[in-house]
């Protein structure tokens, strides 16, 4: 064993970003637009509206993926 000083870790500091997180974002955002806008265009058909419940479907999927994001970058 050496006599140096080991280095300390601060715990307090957030974890370094990795690429695989932002693909991991970038999949949720994704997923949440393209799945609420499928919900949006299943009820357009199935109610027979051309085009009502799609655009209401993105928008809830678009805020509901930001809120999740949101979420689970402030976690530590």
């Amino acid at each position: 064993m050496s006599d140096e000083p080991t280095e300390k870790v601060d715990s307090s500091a957030p974890p370094a970003p990795r690429e695989a997180d932002g693909w991991a974002l970038f999949s949720t955002l994704l997923a949440g637009v393209l799945v609420w806008s499928g919900i949006g265009w299943g009820l357009d058909r199935l109610l027979g509206f051309q085009a009502l419940f799609l655009p209401i479907g993105a928008v809830l999927g678009l805020v509901g993926a930001v809120v999740l994001i949101v979420a689970k970058t402030r976690q530590v």
